[in-house]
């Protein structure tokens, strides 16, 4: 019995060493991987890009949408873009970002017979980390001659997105309308709320602050991250979703806007590399006559986003552009 008890203590202290040497090991890996991204060191090696993208998303990125220069109040948007030019830099990007009353700047023709297209959509339509001259709106209004109003912001679901395009004094310009959906359009899209004055200026002070981390909190999570991601990649975690509840809350917010019901509507997915839905649908909606769903395809190709922060690069904007100016 006794020898039996010590090969079980045995046992156990094995498995602790085990346990300990993975956390220390990953650990130091991730350590080592935030020193090099601080650096501007990034090699496209797994395990090293999702501990630098995790880091860099605690600890370095900047937010646009946090910058005071950039934004002022709205009521009922939180925060809208100013209309004027502001830097937005990060590691992998140095940029401009340019607003007027029609959206993010651009050359727009001259649009005498209301044939106009409106660009509605978070970061990734908005030009996160592309100048004004770059962003796939801007690239296929010079393909197709048409004028093409970029009203995307970043942080915005498809509801506020809406509200932005009903407040403009574009519909009486626009005959299409061209919504960039994001997986993460859900929660607002079935949580968004009208609030009075005080509460839309306390989220304003919120949005401006952005999201704080103390020494503490980073190592923290610092420590937690570099156990779960190996363990993330190795399943997968996270890269297959379903678009299935998302349609449904995404009709539903567009019911809301009558508006639409003389536009053409265009529907496509972006978000990160390889976080694409299983089932997004590439045909005319069932719900709306006027609204076609389609799949552009480039999430898989790790060419058209930056690899650290995720969002679309110049070549992917242009592969957009390439893809929707077949469509008219």
């Amino acid at each position: 019995m006794n020898l039996i008890n010590l090969n079980v203590r045995k046992l156990f202290g094995w498995i602790f060493i085990i346990v300990i040497n993975y956390f220390l090991i990953f650990f130091l890996i991730y350590i080592l991987s935030a020193i090099l991204l601080v650096n501007k060191i990034t090699p496209n090696i797994k395990l090293i890009s999702e501990y630098q993208r995790n880091y860099y998303n605690i600890g370095l990125r900047n937010i646009w949408h946090s910058q005071p220069e950039c934004i002022e109040f709205s009521d009922n948007q939180i925060y809208v873009p100013k209309k004027t030019s502001c830097n937005f830099n990060n590691i992998e990007f140095k940029t401009i970002i340019s607003f007027d009353e029609f959206g993010r700047i651009s050359d727009h023709p001259i649009n005498n017979d209301a044939n106009g297209i409106a660009v509605l959509g978070d970061s990734f339509a908005m030009g996160w980390g592309v100048n004004d001259k770059e962003t796939f709106s801007y690239l296929l209004e010079k393909k197709i001659n048409r004028p093409v109003y970029n009203l995307a912001v970043s942080g915005y679901g498809t509801i506020r997105e809406l509200i932005r395009l009903q407040e403009s004094n574009l519909l009486d310009k626009i005959d299409t309308i061209i919504i960039q959906y994001c997986f993460n359009d859900y929660g607002e899209n079935v949580g968004y709320k009208n609030t009075t004055l005080d509460v839309a200026k306390k989220k304003y002070d919120l949005v401006k602050q952005g999201v704080k981390f103390s020494i503490w909190k980073k190592l923290r999570k610092s420590f937690r991250y570099s156990a779960t991601i190996p363990k993330d990649i190795l399943t997968k975690k996270n890269k297959s979703m379903s678009f299935d509840h998302h349609k449904e809350a995404f009709i539903e917010t567009l019911k809301k806007f009558p508006f639409l019901n003389d536009k053409r509507i265009i529907v496509f997915y972006i978000n990160g590399h390889q976080q694409k839905f299983t089932n997004f649908p590439s045909s005319k909606s069932k719900v709306f006559d006027n609204l076609e769903y389609i799949d552009l395809n480039i999430e898989n190709d790790t060419n058209n986003f930056y690899l650290i922060d995720g969002h679309l690069n110049h070549i992917g904007h242009q592969k957009i552009a390439n893809k929707l100016s077949k469509f008219f």
